[in-house]
């Protein structure tokens, strides 16, 4: 007989599920008849997206993902990552992580919005994805200590829109010194909403996912992970550092460092509202932005650099500092 606990298990895990659209009749029937013994979780569990990953590639010479694996596991993740240098911290071993964190993942901004528009170029996992996967894995339990999740900048701002953060737009940005990013971009279509960024949005998007993380992993302190700082506040310019050779301003650029700024503010306020904590990592990289003298970034293409990495994502310093930050919240008394 299937008892109580398990039965609740089984329709919020079900329920997880239909977020992403992977529900099907044999699986409901399958997972309510043979729901498995409760899991004992894993110590940390990571769900986020390539500022998390930080996959070592540079999408020009060496790849992002692998391609002997298939979906969440295909997704390459840096040794020098946060959650690596985080899992290190904290003592625990390799097989006491879930770390489904990937590149291009989103809160819910999926390849086609609510009215059937396709969008090309926008198939990264969702948080519900990332989720649903550690629950399978057996990731959620009361042994379990962290839940960080660090997402947001690949998501359409409001919810429903076409205009992203993506590479292209960032590039036609950074490129385009007579338009560049100024706010005007954004009523002109070629930069997502500001205004739109708020920390209620950004908490009803995710409220699902950390309502299932509160029931299954009670003894867990769910994290929200800001991203580090890019640029001071109130900047205008952005900055590309080229083959080690070189640095690339772009003085119209406020929209892009602004959209940041806002991500900041609507994690903050969504963590409040939730009632989780909220990891504010600005002031341990702050002055180590992508135009400072001393960033703590990846390079475009530094043919001196032997280490691989996306451009505009965090060194290992930066990442260093995110993971020390992250273990400061969490850290014994």
């Amino acid at each position: 007989m299937t008892s109580t606990w398990t039965t609740g298990r089984a329709a919020l895990l079900l329920r997880l599920a239909a977020v992403v659209g992977v529900l099907t009749t044999a699986a409901a029937a399958g997972a309510a008849d043979a729901e498995p013994a409760p899991a004992a979780g894993r110590r940390l569990v990571v769900l986020g997206d390539s500022y998390t990953a930080n996959p070592p590639c540079d999408v020009v010479r060496v790849k992002c993902e692998d391609s002997g694996a298939t979906g969440l596991r295909a997704c390459l993740h840096s040794p020098t990552s946060w959650p690596v240098q985080l899992s290190a911290l904290m003592g625990v071993d390799a097989a006491d992580v879930e770390n489904n964190s990937c590149s291009s993942a989103s809160i819910d901004t999926g390849p086609v919005t609510s009215t059937g528009q396709e969008v090309p170029g926008r198939g990264g996992f969702t948080l519900a994805q990332e989720a649903l996967e550690a629950a399978k894995d057996g990731a959620f339990g009361p042994r379990t200590q962290v839940v960080a999740i660090q997402l947001g900048f690949n998501d359409a701002w409001p919810r429903d829109n076409t205009v992203t953060a993506d590479v292209s737009r960032v590039v036609s940005c950074v490129i385009d010194l007579v338009q560049g990013c100024d706010t005007d971009a954004v009523a002109e279509g070629r930069w997502p909403d500001l205004e739109s960024i708020t920390g209620t949005s950004y908490a009803d998007r995710i409220r699902k996912v950390v309502d299932y993380v509160k029931y299954y992993a009670p003894n867990a302190k769910i994290q929200l992970v800001g991203y580090p700082e890019v640029a001071p506040a109130g900047a205008t310019d952005w900055c590309v550092d080229l083959l080690g050779a070189g640095r690339w301003v772009q003085p119209r650029a406020r929209a892009m460092v602004e959209y940041w700024e806002r991500l900041q503010t609507a994690q903050r306020d969504a963590a409040g509202i939730l009632g989780i904590d909220f990891v504010d990592v600005k002031p341990a990289t702050a002055g180590h932005g992508l135009c400072a003298a001393d960033p703590w970034f990846n390079v475009f293409l530094d043919l001196r650099n032997d280490v691989a990495g996306l451009p505009f994502h965090p060194s290992p310093k930066g990442d260093a500092a995110v993971a020390a930050t992250v273990y400061s919240h969490v850290a014994p008394r």
